[in-house]
């Protein structure tokens, strides 16, 4: 082989190994809360600090594709400023549900004690499939172009505990750290170490799918599902 073809040769190579090497995670977005609500820590413009204490967030999965998310906050403090002032309660809230996974549509906000709570939904969070539903939102999406490194970033739990199931008649199949046996994955943050600033990573092999209770071959319609979306199965 002539020498200048050589050197060329071994250069692409280098360049091309070197960034199908580098580690994509690094231009990643930075991590995503699955509930922003649930990581509340931020001052109002009016200097009022709200900061969330123990919190849970359930999501469900409907028939038709859809899901909502109900999430509930104690709040450390801020809740009496919230009770009082709808239009601050309503601009902390739509702020922090943005902050997470979802894209939060008719946005509602209430307190009840010392308790926020928050609903919402998302039609845009499932892919269908076969009469099933995934859930694609737990599992961070990346470039679809080769070579291109960064996409979103990870997800991690912002609540104490997060409940993803399924409408009546419906369960969800799935990984988790910790499963219920009615049909719906539950992970908290007593099920993986927290970082140093004591964010609950997740993990998700393969995204959860709702299957009717009485589908024909539910683990094979899950399966084909996920293969479907693209993401995993």
């Amino acid at each position: 082989m002539d020498p200048r073809t050589l050197v060329a040769a071994t250069a692409i190579f280098l360049l091309v190994t070197g960034i199908t090497a580098a580690p994509a995670a690094d231009a990643r977005a930075p991590p995503t809360p699955v509930c922003g609500v649930c990581d509340l820590d931020r001052t109002a413009p009016d200097g009022t600090s709200v900061v969330a204490d123990e919190s849970s967030l359930i999501v469900t999965l409907h028939e038709n594709g859809s899901t909502t998310w109900e999430a509930r906050v104690d709040l450390a403090a801020g809740g009496d400023a919230l009770a009082a002032n709808e239009s601050l309660r309503r601009m902390v809230v739509v702020e922090a549900a943005h902050d997470g996974i979802a894209d939060p549509r008719d946005v509602d906000a209430r307190i009840d004690g010392n308790a926020l709570l928050v609903d919402y939904r998302d039609p845009n969070a499932t892919e269908r499939y076969l009469g099933v539903v995934v859930f694609t939102p737990l599992t961070p999406a990346s470039p679809q172009v080769p070579f291109v490194i960064g996409g979103e970033g990870v997800r991690y739990l912002g609540a104490d505990r997060l409940t993803v199931r399924g409408a009546p008649g419906w369960e969800v199949r799935g990984d988790a750290a910790a499963t219920d046996s009615d049909g719906r994955l539950v992970w908290t943050r007593e099920s993986t170490e927290p970082d140093d600033e004591g964010r609950v990573f997740i993990d998700v092999a393969r995204d959860p799918v709702a299957v009717e209770e009485d589908a024909v071959l539910p683990g094979v319609r899950a399966w084909m599902g996920r293969l479907l979306t693209g993401n995993n199965f």
